[in-house]
């Protein structure tokens, strides 16, 4: 019987290049399935409480795939409060293209107001903020890649309190003013808004917080029916403002005309210009003078301001303020000048505070105790000097010959700092003196007045006692 036999040639097998591809598409799938590909979220502007509209901003980006959902809110003692937000998109540049599993990334600038006006339900306490945001990554089971952001809060939705302490008063126009309040939290923005204007208000005794004295200012040119109230603010953007007894006395402010001579020009103008190098040189004797008078007058009186901001947290004076000794009134505060040259009217202005003349290089003294916070030449003022007094009451000396004192030097009342001169925008030897409230200028007849000193601020500060 005859058999047939097969011969079978040895093949490789595909089993193990199977296996590999089996390995490698799994580990692939399970390294894009379980890895976490969220979105990063980051608070833009720091938030430390949560009040009755606090504007809150995340950004939200990814930098391999598209954002596609993203969802704020606020949760409380179990409650959650879904908010409102609109959110800015930005595609990021493509990613290569052998990356094919990733797309183009993506960015989003979430804004929102979180707060009581949001979720009416919410209440003084603490709080959580959180937002949660999905990209469209094969993370989380297909289901796309997912970060949270949650961050604790502090809730912070009544308003501050405050008490008013200060009795009728009865405020110049152009004068200074001085309220006596209580205010809760103790830590809240308070003070004074007159129109536009705020002057903060400081405390009474560092151990009593909450009791605040306002030096305030009502401007010269201020309509008389410009509002005057005590306000708070807390950290959480509530706002309080209360009333108190008030009633303005309108001022009546004098005219004046000066007539300028080219000689004054060619003395005062070319001086200015040598000691403000940056001031640029118009080729023009009367094209300098107006610069000088406007535009640098205007930038000096935002300096005087911001020089306010330094002041010390309390009183540093006591009793009225000195006047020049023997001298005699050229001008007053709040006089309406009128520039003439060559029989044309050039300008403007407002004086804004008082010349006194007396001999030539008379002795100038500290009007009142404080620190000296400025020594230098000073545009128009010549040569100046600035008093710090405190709760951001400063006073002003200048056209001055030279200093007697410097910058840091704690001086007091009726101490030498200097001897006037015609240093500036000045024709004549004199001084010229003004008093500040926070920047803003006002009467010093009232300061150099014990009676008003007593009524007006030591009657109203013996009522925090």
């Amino acid at each position: 019987m005859r058999r047939n036999y097969r011969t079978f040639e040895a093949r490789p097998s595909r089993a193990p290049l199977l296996i590999l591809v089996v390995v490698i598409a799994v580990s692939f799938l399970g390294w894009a399935v379980v890895r976490n590909q969220g979105p990063v979220i980051r608070l833009v502007r720091p938030v430390k409480t949560i009040g009755v509209a606090t504007p809150v901003e995340f950004s939200v980006t990814d930098s391999a795939h598209a954002i596609k959902r993203a969802q704020l809110g606020i949760e409380q003692n179990g409650r959650k409060f879904i908010l409102i937000f609109t959110a800015v998109k930005t595609a990021l540049p493509k990613r290569a293209a052998w990356k094919f599993w990733q797309g183009s990334g993506s960015e989003w600038q979430v804004h929102a107001v979180a707060g009581k006006r949001t979720a009416p339900a919410l209440a003084d306490g603490a709080a959580t903020l959180r937002l949660v945001a999905v990209n469209n990554s094969w993370g989380r089971f297909f289901r796309g890649g997912r970060s949270v952001f949650a961050v604790k809060l502090p809730v912070r939705v009544t308003p501050p309190r405050i008490d008013v302490l200060t009795q009728q008063d009865y405020i110049n126009q152009g004068g200074s003013g001085l309220v006596v309040f209580k205010v809760s939290p103790a830590d809240a923005k308070s003070g004074v808004q007159v129109g536009n204007l705020f002057f903060p208000s400081w405390p009474v005794n560092p151990s009593q917080t909450e009791t605040r004295l306002c030096l305030f200012a009502f401007p010269y040119n201020a309509d008389l029916s410009t509002p005057v109230r005590i306000v708070a603010r807390d950290d959480a953007g509530n706002d309080a403002v209360a009333e108190f007894a008030h009633e303005i006395v309108p001022q009546v402010f004098r005219k004046r005309t000066l007539f300028l001579s080219r000689s004054f020009l060619e003395r005062a103008v070319p001086a200015i210009l040598r000691h403000m190098p940056k001031l640029k040189n118009e080729g023009s004797l009367l094209k300098n003078f107006l610069e000088i008078n406007n535009q640098l007058r205007a930038k000096e009186a935002r300096q005087l301001a911001a020089l306010s901001h330094d002041t010390r947290p309390r009183f540093l004076w006591s009793g009225a303020f000195l006047a020049l000794a023997n001298s005699q009134v050229e001008a007053r505060f709040a006089d309406r000048r009128t520039y003439v040259y060559n029989g044309q009217v050039i300008g403007h202005h407002s004086h804004l505070g008082f010349d006194l003349a007396s001999v030539e290089h008379a002795p100038v003294l500290a009007a009142n105790s404080g620190v000296v916070v400025m020594t230098r030449y000073f545009g128009i003022y010549g040569n100046a000097i600035v008093i710090d007094h405190g709760c951001g009451l400063e006073s002003l000396y200048a056209h001055l010959e030279s200093f007697a004192v410097k910058v840091g030097e704690r001086v007091v009342r009726g101490q030498l700092i200097g001897h006037t001169d015609t240093t500036g925008l000045a024709e004549g030897d004199h001084l010229h003196f003004a008093v500040l409230v926070d920047g803003v200028p006002v009467n010093p007849l009232e300061w150099w007045d014990p009676r008003w000193i007593k009524s007006h601020i030591e009657a109203q500060l013996a009522l925090a006692r």
